[in-house]
């Protein structure tokens, strides 16, 4: 990794305080409501990004850039992942001490920066952890250390492979025996007493070294906390450490003089995918020990998760916020092409698309009419900067507008519906190159399904056998959900569908009357696929049901074509 040289550290500390002096041309911050969180995960990209002289200063600017624009009422500073540690621990592995001088070992490359950042904080007497709560504290904002529960970006054990802990490389035998045979995993197995001992003291020092408000527990990277198949049966070992977590954070408060330090959780984003990673919150809400649960996908926005399965036992007793990313597409990177997106895609597909306004309204809609109170932003500081050289200064100014605009789309309850709400529905974990093990180590990579399990991607496809007979497509919309009139137009392709290809459509049972629909030819030469897209023109349509079915027949299709499908599906609400 090549350090970002000082002409680019120059520009971008201009981006800052042009930003900063002419505040008021940017996306203006919307007003949270009272008594709700508002979170903000960050990563250590300002430690990838940083130059070798000045990087305090520079870490101070890119947190208060963070804060500036968007209402943010706790911010989550990554410390542990969780035995790797990116603060100045005495008891945990301090990300890059044991490579010593030859930091240039460390694998891979990108990597080395990051273990330079750290040191040249430490040479300077602190640590990203003390210089956030040093920035963000005397503003009001609450901050948290974040620790991942089960991180393995590495993906071997080894010495040389930076982000392996070498906790992990002492302790084989700690490693978790997946049913599937593989011969790559990483993650520990808390099964072993050692290996929850370890990881409570990495958090007891985090807890009463620094002025922290308290911890937030990272559960979705990557899922992993006992054998796949023993998740739900070894449940009660994990509701026991996060009572002991809570003792210890209640014993440090005492410490502290403090009444209380707070515990998050950021959960996998339904029920059924906690009990596969061995996580009962349920449990962990009625005992007292939670101050808010995050519902979260894998790594981006879903507007189909259904936070009501948490909501059922938070209310009174702990905040529901849902989690909000940048990424919007899922993994797919191949045909049809994306385009017409602007600044939101980096890429012509599926897994380059990024969130704009509207969608972000949508999919906060969604999560505020069944049962959220807040929003908890992820991953989204890993396009606060330059991308690691990727962008200009001025194409990272615009982004960074871009991302302040639906920040604060997202978070203003009070003006959702009155600007656009664009509900839009993607083939999220629609696998290209195969995610299964040895290419990658998730728990879960069958096709269709996120590395936590989740099984929420549809693809409809329509072969000869199903001619005649009706396929559904669920999506969840809040507007109408009441049965109450909406203004709507939605809009779905389906792809390798002819002209000459006879389709009978309703939306939950009732016939879209066909003067409502306008079909047209998708340009080959644009998408690299054929097909035909539809539009249904809907006004005042009092058919909507929240949890809705857009039912799809194919009656004819051209003689030979390849099977027409279907995967993607938009409703867009003035």
């Amino acid at each position: 990794m090549i350090r970002i040289n000082s002409r680019l550290t120059e520009l971008l500390v201009r981006v800052f305080l042009i930003c900063w002096a002419f505040g008021n041309a940017l996306p203006i911050a919307a007003q949270t409501p009272a008594g709700s969180r508002t979170t903000y995960n960050a990563d250590f990209q300002a430690l990838y990004e940083a130059p070798a002289t000045g990087t305090a200063a520079f870490v101070r600017a890119w947190v208060l850039r963070e804060v500036s624009h968007v209402p943010i009422t706790t911010y989550v500073q990554d410390a542990a992942l969780p035995d790797l540690c990116f603060f100045d621990s005495k008891i945990g592995e301090v990300f890059g001490d044991r490579f010593g001088d030859n930091l240039a070992s460390i694998n891979p490359p990108i990597e080395r920066t990051l273990a330079s950042s750290l040191r040249v904080l430490r040479g300077e007497r602190t640590d990203v952890l003390r210089l956030v709560t040093a920035a963000l504290k005397p503003r009001g904002v609450e901050v948290l250390a974040g620790v991942r529960m089960s991180d393995t970006h590495h993906r071997r054990i080894a010495w040389d492979e930076g982000l392996c802990p070498r906790f992990t490389i002492d302790h084989p035998e700690w490693v978790i025996r997946q049913p599937d045979g593989r011969t790559n995993e990483t993650a520990l197995d808390y099964s072993h007493p050692g290996v929850r001992e370890h990881r409570l003291a990495i958090m007891r020092e985090l807890a009463t070294a620094y002025d922290i408000d308290g911890l937030e527990l990272n559960f979705i990277r990557w899922g992993k906390h006992f054998p796949r198949d023993e998740g739900a049966a070894k449940a009660p070992i994990m509701t026991e450490f996060i009572g002991q977590v809570r003792a210890m954070l209640d014993e440090a408060a005492r410490g502290r003089g403090r009444k209380h330090l707070v515990l998050g959780v950021r959960v996998p984003e339904g029920i059924r995918e906690c009990w596969l990673a061995g996580l009962d919150p349920e449990t962990w809400v009625r005992r007292g020990w939670i101050d808010y649960l995050v519902a979260s996908p894998f790594n981006e926005t879903s507007p189909q998760v259904r936070v009501e399965e948490f909501r059922r036992f938070t209310l009174g007793r702990a905040q529901l916020l849902a989690s909000m990313g940048d990424m919007i597409g899922g993994t797919w990177t191949g045909l049809p092409r994306v385009s017409g997106r602007g600044l939101a895609q980096f890429s012509d597909s599926y897994g380059g698309m990024l969130m704009t306004p509207p969608e972000a309204r949508a999919a906060a809609s969604n999560f505020y009419a069944w049962g959220a109170e807040g929003i908890a932003f992820w991953n989204v500081g890993t396009k606060m900067g330059l991308s690691l050289g990727r962008w200009s200064p001025d194409q990272a100014a615009a982004q960074h507008e871009r991302l302040w605009a639906w920040m604060n789309a997202a978070v203003d309850r009070k003006n959702l519906d009155r600007a656009e709400r664009h509900y839009h529905y993607l083939p999220l974990h629609k696998w290209g190159a195969d995610p299964a093990p040895p290419r990658r180590n998730y728990a879960w990579y069958g096709s269709g399904q996120s590395p936590l399990g989740t099984l929420s991607t549809q693809i409809l496809h329509f072969p000869n056998s199903v001619i005649g007979m009706r396929q559904p497509y669920r999506f969840r919309m809040a507007d109408g959900r009441n049965g109450e009139p909406v203004d709507a137009t939605v809009r779905f392709k389906m792809l390798h569908l002819g002209a000459d290809g006879a389709v009978e459509i309703d939306l939950n049972g009732r016939p879209v009357p066909a003067a409502n629909i306008h079909r047209s030819p998708l340009d080959p030469d644009k998408l690299g696929l054929p097909g035909t897209q539809f539009e249904l023109t809907l006004a005042r349509w009092s058919h909507f049901r929240g949890d809705n079915i857009l039912g799809v027949i194919l009656q004819k299709q051209t003689a030979g074509a390849a099977v027409p499908y279907l995967e993607e599906l938009e409703a867009i609400v003035p």
